[in-house]
């Protein structure tokens, strides 16, 4: 029996932990005491993943469709036919192919299968689409700051005395992270929440703002107002680092006093409290949720402004940080798997970085810029003929008449999934405690996971299933291991210049940027070393909200739960998890819907009793849920509890695009 170091891949914390190793499969799980995130702390899903790497619902066989069924075939026949049908489709056309990459890939098999994209199958379709809202995070900060990625760290939360939680219920989501705001906050840190719920975060906080749903950006703009129009907004610090503050500046004074109040629901006076705290502290940090129901660009936008004019980005301790959901998320878009970066943010249609990948690669890429692979699925109209989808949640799954539509799709996982229902060809692949990797977090660290257990006999690790795939296709790669591969990242991607192996097996992982400037890596961005200035976001000056009607007169808001994350199929592979998720659906077994007690009143309903939600597109049957967390006049759904959920959700997707603080007007009634 031995006790191995690892990082659970749940979330994107990527806490520390020892892995109970009997007999060559993982037995049990214990948190590492001195890792700097999780500081001997597990949540409720670390606690558990030895159960999901010790499942015996594991992919251990190559398959191919044939009559109708999937047939055990081997490795070799399932990649020559995998091959030489992508390249078929790739010859078609650039939109007939796209390849949905998965979150909790490592990063060097996230860069493989970018390269294998974009040098082999000529294709810039590829995307991980599980996140939306960290996308409109990096982009926001990338205009910003040049810096694609947290501006702070985990461990500086400690030394802050201003925190600011904006429609996260961080303590649920990601309890590590919700515990040091908890803990920050006993010591003396003034910490603030907005949401449009009353969520255990904001019973834990100093002043909580319930603002009316859809208004988050009204309140962050009305906050920047109020430090120019009082005189407090960090002059100094905007003159010496910022550019854009005038355009800013006009762009407020359309916004009335008068409107704030009447939008948000908040009186000036607390906004006004709360913009001095803000100004007044020397340490200010801002957390919110990264996930497809995340904060929008705009909203963001507003956010990065605001701190801005405070003088609270790139400094110690300070900083806006949007949390990830997903172990390797932010790895994902490090390495380049969207349609139009590159690796370290490098933008595909920069003559100068299209260059150097086509040199370093020795093969030509396609410069168009492709889409994303939900976006070519969600249209009717699109040309796409050939999916490969890698270990992704079953959310996919509704698509289901578009992918029947299909000619080809590929499944390529380690576990069980409802997907391979649609695929032709499956490839099975080793776990990540199978093969060596490394792991982006949340606060940019990379950290190396080392093999702990031999995969099923026969089966290769991901990214050694990559190379097969591109050396069938006639490429020449030449990689002997991961730590390989992680010397061609470096030498194409600039914040990972100075990252190697041998570092990382000495550390508890690196934050980039790790370069010549930062050979040890670096804890948050700072605006004394930065190579620009500070850019104030280009926002718009639109602060309308969401507004109801006779017809539908609820507001519908679309969150999260603890126990089943991110449709994520592994959670049923894990007990206590999956205990928790059960006892909701025996509780509500066809999903609920949240109301306040005023509005159950109203409706002639009780708790648990049937109602139907109606709005312009759909319909759905749920139960009711009785709640003093939500206002009158709002209702509030865990996005993916049910399938009917999550089917009704499908038919507002531009809603979905808007992010956490998008809301859709319905109308509900009593079964």
């Amino acid at each position: 029996m031995t006790y191995k170091p690892g990082i659970c891949t749940f979330c994107g914390n990527g806490c520390g932990h020892f892995l109970k190793i009997v007999d060559g499969r993982p037995a049990g799980v214990f948190p590492s005491r001195n890792h700097p995130v999780s500081r001997g702390r597990l949540c409720v899903r670390g606690w558990n993943i030895h159960e999901l790497l010790s499942t015996p619902q594991r992919l251990t066989d190559a398959m191919l469709r044939k009559n109708g069924g999937l047939i055990k075939v081997s490795y070799d026949e399932a990649i020559a036919q995998v091959v030489e049908k992508l390249k078929k489709f790739a010859s078609d056309s650039p939109d007939a192919l796209a390849i949905l990459a998965s979150p909790r890939s490592s990063n060097e098999e996230h860069y493989l299968l970018m390269k294998f994209a974009r040098a082999v199958l000529k294709t810039n379709n590829i995307g991980l689409d599980s996140e939306s809202g960290h996308r409109a995070s990096l982009e926001v900060l990338n205009a910003g700051t040049g810096f694609a990625g947290m501006l702070g760290s985990a461990g500086a939360i400690a030394g802050a005395d201003f925190l600011f939680v904006l429609d996260f219920d961080i303590t649920k989501q990601n309890p590590i992270l919700g515990s040091e705001l908890h803990m920050a906050r006993r010591a003396g840190a003034f910490m603030v929440t907005l949401d449009s719920r009353t969520t255990q975060i904001a019973k834990l906080s100093d002043v909580f703002m319930m603002a009316k749903s859809g208004s988050n950006k009204v309140v962050i703009a009305a906050l920047a107002k109020i430090l120019i129009d009082e005189g407090l907004a960090d002059s100094a610090y905007i003159q010496k680092y910022t550019t854009g503050f005038e355009g800013f500046a006009n762009l407020l004074g359309s916004l009335s006093y008068d409107d704030i109040n009447t939008k948000t629901g908040i009186s000036i006076e607390v906004l006004k409290e709360i913009a001095r705290k803000l100004v007044s502290s020397r340490r200010a940090m801002a957390f919110y949720p990264s996930g497809i129901s995340g904060l929008d660009v705009e909203t963001i936008g507003f956010l990065f402004n605001l701190f801005l004019l405070a003088g609270k980005i790139g400094i110690n301790g300070s900083g806006i940080n949007p949390v990830t959901g997903l172990n390797n998320l932010q790895g994902g878009y490090d390495m380049g798997v969207a349609p139009d970066v590159l690796p370290g943010f490098q933008l595909l249609e920069d003559p100068k970085a299209h260059a150097a990948f086509a040199k370093a690669w020795g093969a030509d890429i396609p410069t168009k810029k492709g889409r994303m692979p939900y976006e070519l699925l969600s249209e009717k109209s699109s040309k796409l003929k050939a999916l490969v989808v890698i270990d992704h949640d079953e959310g996919i799954v509704r698509y289901a008449d578009r992918l029947k539509e299909l000619e080809y799709i590929v499944y390529i996982g380690a576990f069980e999934n409802p997907f391979t229902e649609f695929a032709h060809a499956v490839l099975p692949i080793a776990s990540y405690i199978e093969s060596e990797g490394t792991y982006t977090n949340t606060e940019r660290r990379i950290q190396l996971s080392a093999k702990k257990a031999d995969p099923p006999s026969g089966i290769l690790p991901g990214w050694r299933l990559v190379c097969e795939l591109a050396k069938k296709a006639g490429a020449s790669w030449n990689y002997a291991s991961p730590a390989d591969v992680m010397n061609e990242i470096a030498a194409v991607t600039p914040p990972y210049s100075q990252v190697s192996y041998e570092k990382l097996r000495k550390s508890f992982g690196i934050q980039w940027p790790c370069d010549t400037q930062n050979p040890n890596g670096t804890e948050y961005f700072s605006a004394d070393t930065s190579t620009k200035k500070l850019s104030f976001y280009p926002v718009k000056a639109d602060y309308s909200i969401p507004t109801v009607s006779t017809e539908f007169p609820y507001q519908l808001m679309i969150g999260k739960a603890q126990h089943f994350w991110h449709q994520n199929n592994l959670m049923r592979l894990t007990k206590i998890p999956l205990r928790e998720y059960n006892t909701t659906l025996l509780l509500f077994p066809e999903g609920y819907v949240e109301i306040s007690p005023d509005d159950a009143k109203s409706l002639g309903v009780r708790e648990k009793w049937p109602v139907m939600v109606k709005s312009h597109a759909g319909e759905m049957k749920a139960a009711v849920k009785i709640s003093g967390e939500v206002r009158s006049g709002t209702a509030y759904i865990p996005y993916f509890i049910q399938e009917t959920i999550s089917k009704f959700l499908l038919e507002h997707r531009e809603v979905l695009a808007r992010g956490e603080d998008a809301t859709i007007p319905v109308k509900i009634e009593k079964v």
